[in-house]
């Protein structure tokens, strides 16, 4: 018995020992088999396989002298308990299993006994954190062996240490892995650590936290006068302060951002964090914090804060009001200029409605305004209305909003300006009454002209029918006289026509009337009606290109575009060959072209054709009123069409007429 005790001795110092758990088996197999006097002393091991059986696999051996190895045997791994009855049942309960071979009642354990040569055995279960891990057997070739109990219990006691033995292993490698999750995960956070044990007085300082600063861990000092020593001296004494106040409990926590001084001279924020641990009396025990560099976080957020101010800069110096309203029409910013645009405050505002500053006039017109923008992205509104100033005036504004989704929340809400018009609305009303005035005065002026031009014309009508009784010369001087005056009073007809069909315009009091018309069939009643009879017996030589069409036209404004222009080709054109017409139809517009072979435009007067009572130096001598050309482009231009002249001094000239292709 004591050399069996000597032997347990010697496994339970190797198990405490060995660091290796696979050869610490190995060796209390060995000690083990040689103290027992046994054959073989061998483990077992548990193994769930792959198929959710637990299987048996022989994984550690010593044999005596002579005795066959079964180590590597294949048909000792793998077994599965249910092969031997009772086996698992009495481990599974803590509980050693042995006896003799030729007693069993299991034939087939008894067989595979026996074809090992074994004669009497010993099987102890060994036990890891409460799970059946296998169990420790040995085996009797020699002799029919009857197990004492007090060696039983001895061995059985082995099992449980190598049972603890493994459970500490599991332990150690548990806390292992924690430990190098935990240091990797410093690691990636990229944080430096930093640790202060009171009773042995040590700091100790991560290589990240000394990196962060920029020192290699041979010029860092482990001390806190060091780690206080780098602190810019502008946050040193808040830190300190803060690190005090927290080590003697006056505050719950210790986190501050401070800028470190870096070895190479500039500075790197970081954010300082600590936890402690006190004893029963309140006294430090242990502290362990952290450094988290947030120099690229600072400047971030410096550069943000410059683009704010710069932003809130451009916005309050803009000259008109900026706005944002929330879901009830309610202020929710404003930049300064609503003060002076207002005379109120933004705090005098804000939380109420925009309509609330409005004329009354234009309180209901505003809210229906502003339920359009309901449910419709990407809609705007753009109206002008009457803004009420803090002393009781109005001022005339343009207001234009649009709905947008806040980016911190799912609401939506409205945002927009105001833009001080007043004193263009005052010039427009202004603008509004002279142009009334003129248009009433060249009304008046040219009806006033009208009625004694037409009593004119008519007396001289009177005394032709008189002057016929004259003698052939004075007949011929009367007629030349009678002439020139009715020649006068036909171009101061003119002039009085184009000047109320120009007033009328200004006026806007042209509307067109588009109807559906076949447009080379009004040209050919144009030309036969005005144009078939010059004096000079010249005719227009009219062409169609393309697939003709039916336009869209006001009949009679088209009219006298067409007949202005080529009254122009005749009338500048005496003794040149014949004008020419054409009219290309395109897809989508319709060019008309008259083109004479006349005198021409200077060069220098052809951005001036189309002013108002303009004529070309070229033209003295030539009847007109310097308003044709004019009002045959305001005509053209309200059938959104456009009319352009090309023209070479006495070469001629040539219009182009261009209309949209509205009629389908």
């Amino acid at each position: 018995m004591l050399h069996l005790l000597v032997g347990i001795s010697n496994a339970n110092t190797v198990l405490l020992q060995e660091s290796n758990v696979n050869e610490s088996l190995q060796k209390v197999v060995e000690e083990l088999g040689k103290a027992t006097d046994v054959d073989r002393c061998y483990i077992f091991t548990n193994k769930i396989d792959t198929d959710g059986i637990l299987k048996l696999y022989y994984t550690h051996e010593w044999c005596n002298k002579d005795i066959e190895i079964q180590l590597g045997n294949p048909d000792l791994s793998g077994l599965e308990y249910a092969i031997f009855p009772g086996l698992y049942e009495t481990l599974i309960n803590q509980e050693a299993y042995y006896g003799i071979v030729k007693e069993s009642q299991n034939e087939l354990f008894k067989e595979v006994m026996e074809s090992q040569d074994i004669k009497a055995f010993l099987f102890t279960p060994i036990f890891c954190e409460g799970v059946f891990w296998g169990w420790m057997g040995y085996d009797d070739c020699q002799i029919e062996r009857k197990w004492l109990p007090e060696e039983v219990e001895a061995l059985h006691v082995v099992a449980k240490n190598i049972g603890i033995r493994l459970s500490r292993e599991k332990s150690e490698q548990r806390v292992l892995h924690s430990q190098e999750r935990f240091n990797l995960s410093v690691l990636g956070s990229q944080q430096g650590i930093w640790e202060f044990d009171v009773a042995e007085n040590k700091w100790y300082f991560s290589q990240i936290y000394m990196s962060m600063a920029g020192y290699a861990s041979q010029e860092f000092e482990q001390t806190f006068e060091f780690a206080v020593n780098i602190i810019h001296p502008d946050d040193k004494s808040n830190v300190v302060k803060a690190f005090d106040d927290y080590i003697h409990k006056r505050i719950p926590e210790f986190s501050v951002e401070f800028r470190q001084v870096h070895k190479e001279g500039h500075c790197v924020w970081v954010r300082g964090s600590a936890v402690g641990k006190w004893d029963d009396e309140g006294k430090l025990i242990y502290l362990a914090g952290s450094h988290l560099d947030i120099t690229r976080l600072k400047t971030q957020q410096q550069e943000l804060e410059e683009q704010r101010n710069e932003f809130d800069y451009l916005i309050n110096n803009l000259a008109e009001v900026v706005f944002r309203l929330n879901t009830a029409n309610e202020f929710t910013f404003l930049n300064d200029y609503w003060y002076n645009l207002t005379g109120y405050t933004q705090q005098e505002s804000t939380h109420k409605t925009i309509c609330s500053f409005m004329a009354d006039d234009d309180v209901e017109f505003m809210k229906k305004q502003f339920s359009l923008l309901e449910g419709k992205a990407n809609h705007a509104i753009n109206i002008d209305v009457k803004l009420k100033h803090k002393d009781g005036n109005y001022r005339w504004v343009n207001v234009i909003a649009s709905k947008f989704k806040s980016s911190f929340s799912d609401t939506s809400a409205f945002a927009g300006s105001i833009i001080d018009i007043n004193d263009r609305k005052e010039a427009q009303e202004r603008e509004k009454e002279l142009t009334e005035l003129k248009s009433n005065f060249v009304s008046m002026a040219s009806h006033q002209f009208r009625t004694p031009l037409t009593v004119i014309y008519s007396n001289i009508e009177l005394i032709e029918s008189y002057a016929s009784k004259l003698d052939d010369k004075s007949l011929e001087r009367f007629t030349i006289f009678a002439s020139r005056i009715k020649g006068e009073i036909d171009r101061m007809t003119e002039l009085m026509n184009n000047i109320l069909l120009f007033g009328r315009y200004n006026a806007q009091e042209l509307s067109v009337n588009l109807k559906p018309v076949e447009l080379s069939a009004l040209i050919d009643r144009v030309l036969e009606t005005y144009f078939s009879n010059q004096p000079d017996g010249r005719k227009i030589n009219f062409d169609n290109k393309g697939i003709r069409k039916i336009v869209a036209l006001d009949e009679l404004l088209f009219i006298y575009i067409l007949t202005n222009i080529i009254s122009n080709a005749f009338k500048y054109s005496v003794g040149k060959p014949n004008p020419e017409l054409e009219i290309v139809y395109k897809e989508n517009e319709i060019d008309i072209l008259v083109k004479d072979y006349g005198i021409g435009v200077p060069p220098d007067e052809k951005s001036k054709l189309f002013s108002s009572f303009y004529r070309a130096s070229n033209t003295s001598t030539i009847q007109g009123s310097g308003l044709g050309l004019v009002i045959a482009k305001q005509f053209t231009e309200l059938h959104q069409g456009t009319i352009k002249i090309d023209s070479e001094l006495d070469k001629g000239t040539l219009v182009t007429l261009t209309l949209p292709n509205t009629y389908e």
